[in-house]
């Protein structure tokens, strides 16, 4: 299987179907100690201004929110791209190399966060053994696969190289720089907040059908659908479209919303067509809007367009 993936609790079905075929099994295979703790200094301080090339050609690519961040806890979004027709599974495992001028060296290992986990990933020392969720990830052509959220936090300034092998032996990899000039992205949904989760999560400019799913952190023991229904009771069925505009967030234009089969708890719409920039889906509720991230972008161009 692919190597080591974080503990979490899942939606309904539907989701996983809409976004990736995922094959989850309850055991986790463990493979050694494991621990979120971040190490405190992922690699030496890179001092060669030498960039690195760009990341082998691949039928599946990693897509990152944003590919150039500033030094410090940063949170980040990746995205399977099955770029091609390739019949792929891979885990939330994935290698974190930083490059020295010369070569890529490791400096960590990510086990990444489902966004309906309610948790960040944490990048931990390379070499060490991780606990890893047997589920399989299959990014469908044309369907980015489901979100991954990790933070930046221990990297020093300089180029990484973030990657993820499926079983195959394919490898979906990009590269991120942390410098001290970059500017910092949008922020994502908070992990201990009621959320949404919008699928896909990245868009072409051209628009399309979006699905709605309720991101509701668990209290204190298990979480019923009675609990997730109380908690969604009362949202607006509409969604405003809002776009990050490199400090705020600026209202674009309202969409209607939709239930989808006889799930009360998930929506659709039609997101109209957008300029790539980084956005967001808001429901008002009773009591706090919930809010789901969403990104448009061509093609031909990197992740950080705003």
């Amino acid at each position: 299987m692919a190597e080591p993936q974080g503990p979490g609790s899942g939606l309904p079905p539907t989701r996983e179907r809409v976004t990736v075929v995922v094959v989850a099994i309850a055991l986790f295979v463990v493979v050694g100690a494991f621990g979120w703790r971040v190490f405190s200094s992922l690699g030496d301080p890179v001092v060669s201004d030498h960039a690195p090339p760009p990341v082998a050609a691949s039928p599946v690519s990693l897509w990152l929110s944003a590919e150039r961040v500033p030094p410090g806890p940063v949170e980040l979004v990746a995205l399977l791209v099955n770029d091609g027709t390739a019949d792929v599974t891979f885990g939330v495992y994935a290698k974190v190399d930083r490059w020295n001028g010369d070569a890529w060296v490791a400096a960590g290992q990510l086990v990444m966060c489902m966004d309906h986990w309610h948790c960040t990933a944490q990048i931990l020392p390379p070499g060490g053994s991780v606990e890893v969720p047997a589920i399989g990830l299959s990014p469908q052509p044309g369907v980015p696969g489901p979100v991954e959220r990790f933070t930046t936090d221990g990297l020093q300034p300089g180029w990484y190289r973030i990657s993820q092998v499926a079983n195959e032996g394919i490898t979906a990899a990009a590269v991120l720089e942390i410098a001290d000039d970059a500017p910092a992205p949008a922020p994502l949904v908070p992990v201990d907040r009621p959320a949404i989760s919008v699928s896909p999560a990245l868009l072409s400019p051209t628009g399309g059908k979006a699905m709605l799913y309720p991101l509701i952190p668990a209290g204190t023991g298990a979480q019923s659908r009675r609990d997730v229904e109380e908690a969604i009771r009362g949202l607006s069925e509409t969604a405003r479209i809002e776009r990050w505009d490199g400090s705020s967030w600026s209202a674009v234009q309202n969409v209607d919303l939709e239930k989808t089969g006889n799930d009360d708890l998930v929506r659709s719409t039609k997101l109209p067509a957008l300029p790539p920039g980084i956005y967001r889906l808001l429901r008002e509720g009773p009591e706090m809007p919930h809010a789901g991230s969403f990104w448009v972008s061509s093609p031909t161009e990197d992740s950080d367009s705003g």
